[in-house]
């Protein structure tokens, strides 16, 4: 069976499920039975399952209730290489725009989303925020179901921008997006991985341009245009994945 037998009206058949060890029976929750139904997917269709991972396999439906879905495996696990790497330092915003960030950047296949504290972010604490990785992990899963891409970016927590940076390989090429720079988007040859500083709506702070040089992030910018900073953010992966020549 191949992709166009698993699509019907332009939808995809597929449904996330976080662990594909070879069973019998693969038990799926809440989340997907409700995708299940939302493709009218019934008993004894078939359906395509993902991990997020780079794993997935063809599968029938055995049962779908409201809360429940399982299903058999009928073919073996596949595996989906990770090839080029585009990280997004995004530094916290204000309302949905967060969650806008990481559907979009999901669906052009980013690879990780570490969550930053700069000087000019609004943090506030409320109840929403209490969730929010969890909140993000599952718009980051729906988004990767639907564009087909093989693995979910993991999300991580807030953490100040100094101590973020510190987790950037010392082979990963080093951007922070800045506006008003005449510095042009390019990376040092023979990268295959790239993090990328994305700044809060008041833009990056002169403490934080100290930080970042420090941490040998080069200024880069994104043409004459001030961008807000959900467009710099997806505008920026999507030239890091083109920088990096991986078809997406």
């Amino acid at each position: 069976m191949d992709r166009a037998d698993l699509e019907e009206g332009g939808l995809a058949r597929r449904l996330f499920c976080p662990d594909l060890r070879l069973a019998d029976i693969l038990e799926l929750g809440e989340a997907a039975a409700q995708h299940a139904r939302v493709l009218r997917l019934g008993q004894g269709d078939e359906l395509e399952l993902f991990d997020g991972r780079g794993h997935s396999l063809h599968a029938r439906i055995e049962q779908l209730s409201k809360s429940r879905l399982t299903c058999s495996p009928t073919g073996p696990l596949l595996t989906i290489p990770r090839g080029a790497e585009v990280v997004l330092v995004q530094c916290l915003v204000k309302g949905k725009k967060l969650d806008d960030i990481v559907r979009m950047t999901t669906e052009l296949g980013v690879s990780a989303v570490h969550l930053a504290i700069s000087e000019r972010c609004v943090v506030q604490k409320t109840e929403r925020d209490d969730h929010k990785v969890e909140r993000l992990t599952r718009i980051a899963s729906e988004a990767a179901r639907q564009s087909e891409q093989a693995y979910v970016p993991e999300i991580m927590e807030p953490a100040p921008l100094a101590q973020v940076l510190l987790r950037a390989p010392d082979e990963a090429a080093r951007l922070a997006l800045t506006e008003r720079s005449a510095e042009p988007f390019e990376l040092p040859q023979g990268r295959s991985s790239v993090w990328l500083v994305v700044g809060p709506e008041g833009g990056l702070s002169a403490r934080d341009r100290d930080i970042l040089a420090h941490a040998k992030f080069a200024a880069a910018g994104l043409g004459r245009a001030i961008l807000r900073t959900e467009t710099a953010a997806v505008v920026g992966v999507a030239l890091g994945f083109s920088a990096l020549g991986r078809r997406r």
